[in-house]
């Protein structure tokens, strides 16, 4: 049975893998359609592909955070364990 904290932790990966997913994928459709723009010619290519970027690496971040609170949700749930007799 997971505690009131494993499962705040849990709630909290949830939100942030699945908020980085979502941004990751917007920003690399955003960086394609930079990069559609720039062969093209057309456009400020350069500020949409930057943005693109700057997308992916926010969306990298989230997830990274919600590895974190996955972790340590394992890690509450393992000190648990080894408590109980």
């Amino acid at each position: 049975m997971r505690t009131e904290r494993e499962k705040k932790l849990i709630t909290k990966y949830w939100l942030f893998g699945g908020s980085g997913a979502m941004v990751l994928g917007s920003g690399l459709a955003v960086l394609l359609h930079g990069s559609k723009l720039a062969e093209t010619n057309t456009g400020p290519w350069f500020w949409i592909s930057t943005g693109g970027f700057a997308l992916i690496m926010s969306g990298l971040s989230l997830i990274g955070d919600a590895n974190r609170f996955r972790t340590l949700a394992d890690v509450l749930q393992e000190l648990d364990k080894r408590a109980q007799p």
